[in-house]
């Protein structure tokens, strides 16, 4: 039985308040938890550092990044780049009293690191799917755009799930279109955290291979921010510039007019342009041909 099989028998057997079923209640009572514990670790690895252990400094920068990035989701997106390079920095590792273990450090920060963000987006998984459960918000499910997007989805979710985990360009339309479908959460959790590991154990190995320091990473985060407000505002700049710009007024359709031919009569042209080329009466009768014509007559 493949994936998609089991997300639609799945989807089936959900019913269709989708909040009735999440258990709300008892998953952010598990999520407050975890932010308390982390405070609770924080607070006290930072007592334990200020008495000169350097464990306490440890355990307390990676209390700080586990509740920093438990936080970082659609609700509160805040970027996670530069505390991933610091966290995984040799500067921090000095500070800490663990530079010999550079190997151990990546794999501590990028499971840490994957497993808040993890927990950040099952919280907005839960979030999302109250708020699509409401009947106006339901509605979207209906539409031709989403059943295309729905089924392009559906043929391999887990992996476009892990792969929008890797890339640091938001996708979050795919994350959204995994809880509207109701995808496991269970298998949700997984993807984002395999996708996240690559990717925080990838800016791992660049901050020790490069030697960034805190200005470094200050420079490369500030420079993500910067192009990803020009990605956002370019796009509205040039909008507002097409439609505030006057509308060109349309051009009218030339009309050829082809030289007389010797008997005076005009070539042919369509009928509704002849009126327009006509000779008036006083011309033709001035004319030399019209002249001759009468005096023939006579």
């Amino acid at each position: 039985m493949n994936e998609r099989t089991e997300t639609a028998r799945g989807n089936e057997r959900e019913p269709a308040p989708l909040r009735s079923r999440l258990g709300l209640r008892t998953w952010f009572a598990g999520y407050l938890l975890w932010m308390i514990g982390l405070t609770v670790a924080a607070r006290w690895s930072l007592e334990t550092a200020g008495n000169g252990a350097p464990l306490g400094q440890a355990v307390w920068l990676l209390a700080v990044f586990a509740f920093y990035l438990s936080l970082c989701c659609v609700f509160f997106p805040a970027p996670t780049t530069w505390i991933v390079l610091f966290a995984a920095s040799n500067q921090a590792a000095a500070e800490a009293g663990v530079e010999e273990w550079s190997a151990a450090r990546i794999v501590v920060v990028a499971t840490i690191g994957a497993l808040s963000t993890g927990l950040a987006n099952l919280n907005e998984y839960h979030i999302l799917t109250y708020v699509l459960g409401l009947p106006r918000v339901a509605r979207v499910r209906g539409t031709r755009a989403y059943r295309a997007a729905a089924g392009w989805f559906g043929v391999s979710p887990f992996m476009a799930l892990a792969a929008i985990g890797i890339v640091p360009i938001p996708v979050d339309v795919v994350r959204w279109l995994a809880i509207s479908e109701r995808y496991s959460r269970p298998r949700f959790f997984l993807a984002y955290f395999v996708g996240r590991w690559i990717r925080y154990a990838g800016l791992g190995v660049a901050a020790l291979g490069l030697g960034l320091t805190r200005g470094h990473i200050v420079g490369i985060q500030a420079g993500l921010i910067f192009f990803a407000v020009l990605r956002f505002v370019l796009p509205r700049v040039r909008r507002r510039r097409i439609e505030s710009a006057p509308a060109a007024s349309p051009v009218p359709a030339a009309v050829p007019i082809p030289e007389p031919r010797p008997d005076g009569e005009p070539a042919y042209l369509p009928m509704q342009n002849r009126e327009k080329i006509r000779p008036s009466s006083s011309s033709a009768a001035s004319s030399p041909v019209s002249a001759a014509r009468r005096s023939a007559a006579s």
